[in-house]
């Protein structure tokens, strides 16, 4: 499948069909996490508690400082 970017304000986007989004099982509002990969960009849908946990981790320190 080749995308064309669409310039979307000041950035560029990929629009992704619903049938794509139904293989993935990705539905509205679901989060996914773009990592970058050797041939270009793996897209993979991320639940709630992945999500919680990725941030969780990379911003320990402030989370405990806003905890006190």
């Amino acid at each position: 499948m080749i995308k064309k970017l669409q310039k979307i304000g000041n950035s560029r986007g990929i629009l992704l069909e619903k049938a794509l989004l139904k293989l993935l099982k990705v539905e509205e509002d679901d989060q996914v996490e773009i990592v970058p990969h050797e041939d270009g960009l793996l897209i993979k849908k991320i639940d709630a508690d992945s999500a919680y946990q990725k941030i969780s981790q990379k911003h320990r320190k402030s989370l405990d400082k806003l905890g006190q």
